[in-house]
This record gives C-alpha cells, sequence and structure tokens, in this order.
C-alpha cells in the first residue's frame, strides 16, 4: 500500500477487524496487493483508461437500472397537503430539491431501479407523503417508517401495523426522538422491535452521535427479538468530531455476530475523510465484508443531501472503482452485486 496514503490507516481498520472476529474470519494485508489502492484511484483520474483486472479484461460498470438504493429521503415543496413539521424544515438550499420528481429523475440518469424512501423527519410522524410517493410508483419505491417512541406501547405497535397496511416494509428508531431518559429498548421500543419482526419489517438504527452511545440497547433489542431483520445506518457513523473512531468502528465489526444484522454501506461522505471516491472508505469496505459477507451490506445515496456532495450519480459509482474482477479484489461481482441490489431484494422484497 506504499503510496496509496493509506498505509498509516490501515493498522487501525485490522486492529478493530481482529478484535471483532473469529479467529476462522481473519482478516490478512496480503490479501491486498501492493498498489492496488492507486491503481483503483487512477481509474478515477483517467477514466478511459477504465477498469481493468490483473488478466486484462475490462470489468463492465453496472447495468443501467440494476442498481437499489437502500437510503434516501424525499419530502414535499412544503404546502398543504403535505406540509413540514414545525421547527423541522428542510435546510433552506434543499428544500425544493427532494421531491420524488427530483429524485426519479437522478435515479433515471443514474441507472437506480429503485429505491427505499427512509421517512424523514421534516414530515415526522406525518408518512402521508411518502405514503402518496409509494402508492403512485410502486414499480420504483418502497418506505421505511418513522418509530414513535411517544406513545403507549399499543397505540405505537396499531399504529405500526397501520404503516404495513400502506406499504412501508420497515422502521426506523432514531434514539434522538426518545423521551429524556429513554433508550431504544425501553418498553415502547421493545414492543415495535419485536411486533417489526412479527410483520416481517426490517429494523433501521440511526445512530448519528455515534454507534458506541447506542449499542448496548441495541443488543438488547438483537437478544430480545432475535427473528427481526436489523440494519445499521451508513457505517454505524463511526467518524465522530473529524476524525474515524477505532473503538465504534470495532464495535460495529463485533455485531456481525448477529447473523440478523446487516450495515448500509451508504452516505460515504458522512464518514469518510478524503474527497471523492472516498479512498478511506475502500478498506473499512473490505473489512465489513469480511466480517459480515457481502450478503449483510447494502449500498445508500443518502439523497439529497449527497446532491452537496459528489452529487447522485456519482455516489452510485463510488463501489465500481472497489471492484477488479480478479483475486486482488476488495470486491468481486458477486460480493458487488450483493451491495448493490442483492441484498435489499433479500430484506425488502421486489419491486411490482
Amino acid at each position: 500500500l506504499q503510496g496509496t496514503g493509506h498505509m498509516s490507516r490501515l493498522p487501525a481498520i485490522l486492529i478493530g477487524v481482529a478484535a471483532a472476529l473469529p479467529a476462522s474470519l481473519a482478516f490478512s494485508p496480503s490479501q491486498l496487493s501492493a498498489g492496488l489502492l492507486a491503481r483503483k484511484a487512477a481509474c478515477f483520474e483517467h477514466p478511459r483508461q477504465g477498469l481493468r483486472g490483473g488478466g486484462g479484461g475490462a470489468v463492465t460498470m453496472a447495468a443501467k437500472g440494476s442498481i437499489l438504493d437502500s437510503h434516501l429521503h424525499v419530502w414535499s415543496d412544503g404546502k398543504a397537503p403535505f406540509p413540514w413539521a414545525a421547527g423541522n424544515e428542510p435546510p433552506k438550499d434543499l428544500q425544493g430539491a427532494a421531491t420524488v420528481e427530483s429524485l426519479l429523475g437522478d435515479m433515471d440518469k443514474s441507472g437506480v431501479a429503485g429505491a427505499l424512501i427512509v421517512q424523514p423527519i421534516n414530515h415526522k410522524f406525518d408518512h402521508s407523503y411518502v405514503e402518496e410517493c409509494m402508492k403512485k410508483y410502486p414499480s420504483r419505491l418502497k418506505g421505511m417508517c418513522l418509530a414513535n417512541p411517544n406513545q403507549t406501547p399499543e397505540a405505537a405497535c396499531s399504529e405500526l401495523r397501520r404503516l404495513k397496511e400502506a406499504g412501508f416494509v420497515g422502521v426506523r428508531f432514531n434514539p434522538g426522538l426518545w423521551p429524556e431518559g429513554k433508550a431504544m429498548d425501553d418498553e415502547v421500543g421493545k414492543a415495535l422491535y419485536t411486533t417489526a419482526g412479527e410483520l416481517g419489517m426490517v429494523v433501521g438504527f440511526m445512530c448519528f452521535t455515534g454507534l458506541d452511545k447506542r449499542v448496548g440497547s441495541i443488543i438488547s433489542l438483537l437478544e430480545a427479538s432475535p427473528e427481526t431483520q436489523a440494519v445499521i445506518d451508513h457505517f454505524g457513523f463511526f467518524r465522530q468530531d473529524g476524525e474515524a473512531k477505532e473503538e465504534v468502528w470495532a464495535k460495529l465489526l463485533a455485531l456481525s455476530q448477529y447473523p440478523q444484522v446487516h450495515v448500509k454501506t451508504s452516505a460515504f461522505f458522512r464518514v469518510s475523510g478524503d474527497p471523492y471516491p472516498y479512498q478511506d472508505l475502500w478498506l473499512r469496505v473490505r473489512a465489513l465484508v469480511q466480517a459480515f459477507g457481502s450478503d449483510r451490506l447494502l449500498y445508500g445515496s443518502d439523497f439529497p443531501f449527497v446532491q452537496q456532495q459528489c452529487g447522485y450519480k456519482r455516489a452510485a459509482e463510488a463501489l465500481s472503482v472497489v471492484r477488479w474482477g480478479n483475486e486482488d479484489a476488495l470486491l468481486n461481482e458477486k460480493e458487488y452485486s450483493d451491495v448493490m441490489r442483492g441484498t435489499f431484494t433479500k430484506l425488502f422484497g421486489s419491486f411490482q
């Protein structure tokens, strides 16, 4: 890895892997050939050269329409009948950028066939706009609703059942919405988590302030209802206060011991210290494959926020460079297919 700028990063990443994985899944630096990351980065600097494996055969990009985006948001223009929640208005420069029409236009340009809309905080517990989007475009869009922990367990679960009937395939747990002094594994959280499993709904965990602060309650829920499928958003937000926290990263990898846990390799711009194509995440993606298996990882863009970073289309292409097509691959073709579409279908089902 000399000359790539990653030599200093590699030990910490591998230490995190070693601390979390059984010996049978050990990840050896010898799996990466010297200069591999530099060669991959060169594909972005010299796109006409294409992506080539050791045998000289070009690695084709994902076929148009084959990508499934597991993490994005849409919201209305703020006017009736879909007003924003008071005090939760979108950033001014994104207020008109996240309508479903804007999203579908970007999906079409980027080869994204379908997507999971995660209920935005801008509409809080009013799911009517996302419901409308799913009903209007059932062949392109699915939805993950937002858990309301400020109700009785009975009322919260009743609302979850209603949203399941409305077509939602998952439910997001945002710990910041729990009452002060309460955690996600309180009485309401456990009831919602268990009910989600009974309904076949996936639970997504949004640990914006770092997985380490929430992992105790997550493990409590995992063990209370092992049949419920769970997803950790955005690499577990292991990057905090402008630096990668290896202790947080190790806690994410340690969750691989629970077979129901999946990870979104999403919102690269939120957890990378590098500009596009986010080279400092490539080895971490490989570490996640080693720990969880590619069939427990999902790609996600974090639209519309990604528009202020690399843009929607380039985000969908970021993992293409990690693929190589030979024994040196950080992602081989099967792994790439799992992350970009296969795991999505396994968890959320196919489109109509």
